[in-house]
């Protein structure tokens, strides 16, 4: 567990590789954000900027952090944004740069495991946080030390909405269609064995088809599914594709129930489906219509400043902004302490309330939260009743 282990990790990894543990001399903490802001997942890029720039304007408003064992208010800074593409080899070469920046003591992202598991080397070897917003791959949660992540796991979402669809009594049969990178592997997995867990036959998965990330084109994989008349299509993947995977099977007369995790929910998911994305039912974890206080007040905030409501992204972005802001408060204002002081969130002190609810970690520095349920009607997601 890395909150058992982490200190002597921390010392053994910094001996090797050289870490400065002393304070930097800069007067503000920087941070620096790493998500795709071009390519098929830039929107997602995009809304992770605006919440980070969000996030970080309104803790400076209200005066900043004092980190642990300092008696001074310090600003954050975000020093750069960097845009991996959606690219592990691009990530790789951010998280290169990012170590060799003194200024930045913390990375805020990157979106998807593709791009997380090929930093978590990289970062975990030279001691330099890695806060994913959107990493969901089981493998991640052994990536090191150094490596937390504020979103459900696959294997956490897999199994969920397995037992949920298996719960409704509506569906008997599936089919999966997933990207066949390390997230849509995975969650099509755990899938599949959570629905074997609690008791579907294993024939009752009548087809596992594949695609590639960027695919514009899946009439061969849907032709044979159709082919096959499952009752529910479930898509590990994200809402580009499976915007597109939704209007091309409507289009081949393929009714079966759409289910999907948060890799689809997405507004652009319901704008490039249109008509198609009536019905789809996926999971995920924030909504405008959640009435705690403090939720409501930040969302309202958000759309005081911005002219608009926040989003899923957004608001992911938003609390991993606020969790570091933490952790440097609680653990210290290098990059050792900032890690540190992130593993005790949950197992130690207490949670940290954003934009999300509750946020905090197990002691593998994966999140822990509770799942909703969204359907989309009438172009809008709403919670599933």
């Amino acid at each position: 567990m890395k909150t058992k282990l982490f200190l002597i990790v921390a010392l053994v990894i910094g001996f090797i590789a050289g870490i400065t543990v002393s304070a930097t001399a800069v007067d503000t903490l920087g941070l620096g954000l790493c998500a795709p802001m071009s390519g098929g997942a830039a929107s997602w890029g995009k809304k992770s900027e605006v919440g980070t720039k969000f996030a970080i304007e309104r803790i400076n408003a209200r005066g900043g952090i004092v980190p642990q064992g300092k008696r001074k208010a310090r600003m954050l800074e975000l020093v750069e944004v960097a845009d991996d593409k959606n690219d592990p080899r691009e990530g790789a070469s951010i998280a290169q740069r990012f170590i060799d920046n003194e200024k930045i003591l913390i990375m805020i992202g990157p979106l998807t495991s593709t791009v997380a598991l090929a930093q978590a080397p990289i970062m975990n070897k030279h001691g330099l946080t890695q806060f994913a917003i959107g990493a969901t791959a089981p493998a991640y949660t052994q990536a090191g030390p150094y490596s937390f992540r504020l979103v459900p796991t696959d294997a956490f979402q897999g199994r969920y909405i397995a037992k949920w669809a298996n719960d409704q009594g509506k569906w008997k049969t599936y089919a999966v269609v997933y990207v066949n990178d390390d997230y849509g592997r995975g969650l099509a997995e755990v899938f599949q064995t959570g629905l074997k867990e609690i008791g579907v036959a294993e024939n009752n998965v009548v087809a596992s088809e594949a695609y590639l990330p960027n695919d514009t084109d899946f009439s061969v994989q849907l032709t044979k599914i159709k082919g096959l008349n499952p009752d529910a299509l479930f898509i590990a993947g994200h809402y580009k594709e499976g915007a597109m995977i939704a209007r091309q099977a409507r289009k081949l007369a393929l009714n079966a129930q759409i289910l999907g995790t948060d890799g689809i929910g997405h507004p652009e998911y319901i704008k490039v489906a249109g008509k198609a994305a009536e019905g789809t039912i996926y999971s995920g974890y924030f909504s405008l219509e959640d009435k705690r206080p403090y939720i409501l007040q930040w969302a309202a905030e958000f759309k005081k400043k911005l002219g608009y409501d926040p989003g899923l992204v957004e608001a992911i972005a938003n609390d991993c902004v606020e969790i570091a802001a933490k952790a440097i408060e609680i653990g210290g204002n290098n990059r050792q302490e900032i890690a540190i002081g992130m593993s005790t969130i949950g197992p130690y002190h207490p949670s940290v309330m954003g934009a999300l609810g509750d946020n905090q970690f197990d002691g593998n520095g994966d999140t822990m939260r509770d799942m909703l349920m969204y359907v989309v009607k009438d172009g809008v997601a709403v919670f599933y009743k």
